[in-house]
């Protein structure tokens, strides 16, 4: 009986398949391109100003705080705090969601207190001093310590004292709004009487139109 062996002849160890698969078809898998070039993150927008930053701007008539005397950063930040406060004070619930509380608007509270029976003493020789003046020699004098007398730096720190006095203390600053207005009116008697919340009211609006987001602390 034949069984296909035949002595002499060497079986290879292992057969080979036949090659029934044909030429080769297009590739299913993309080449990985291993340097890729990385895209850049987008930038975030700037952040909106603050709203002591804005007054600040549209009292400085484009000169930058840093660049100024001491003498008109102060006033400057004093006419921004004149305005803050009564922007707060027409509208409190705009600012509703800020922290009220601050060791800096208790002692402007306090000052002007102080300064407001002073001159009730000694009409004669006392200067009155408004809370925005407190604010505004303060503010100032902290950043010019620090070397940073940048316009978002004085309108951040004017923005927490002033929403913080103004929402904190609103009894005083109801009656230093009518104190004022009664002073600004007796100083030029021929106009109309000046309407102090009302002008807060106007640039607060005004803020809030051209930022379109609710003042940030």
């Amino acid at each position: 009986m034949t069984c296909g062996y035949s002595p002499g002849k060497t079986i290879p160890r292992f057969l080979p398949f036949p090659d029934s698969r044909g030429p080769p078809g297009p590739s299913i898998i993309e080449p990985v391109n291993l340097f890729r070039r990385k895209i850049p993150p987008s930038e975030a927008p700037p952040a909106a100003p603050t709203f002591g930053e804005w007054l600040i701007r549209q009292f400085s008539a484009g000169e930058p705080t840093a660049a100024m005397p001491f003498s008109r950063l102060e006033r400057v930040c004093s006419n921004a705090g004149l305005l803050l406060c009564a922007g707060v004070y027409s509208r409190p619930q705009d600012f509703g969601g800020l922290a009220p509380g601050s060791r800096e608007g208790d002692i402007v509270a306090r000052r002007t207190a102080d300064g407001f029976k002073a001159s009730l003493a000694d009409r004669a020789h006392t200067v009155l001093a408004w809370p925005w003046d407190h604010m505004a020699t303060s503010v100032a004098w902290t950043a010019s310590r620090s070397g940073d007398v940048a316009e978002p730096t004085l309108g951040a720190a004017l923005t927490g004292i002033g929403v913080a006095y103004a929402l904190t203390y609103r009894e005083q600053l109801a009656a230093v709004v009518e104190l004022w207005q009664q002073v600004a009116a007796g100083l030029n008697p021929d106009a109309p009487p000046p309407d102090l919340e009302a002008m807060g009211r106007d640039m607060l609006q005004a803020y809030q139109s051209g930022s379109g987001a609710v003042p940030p602390l």
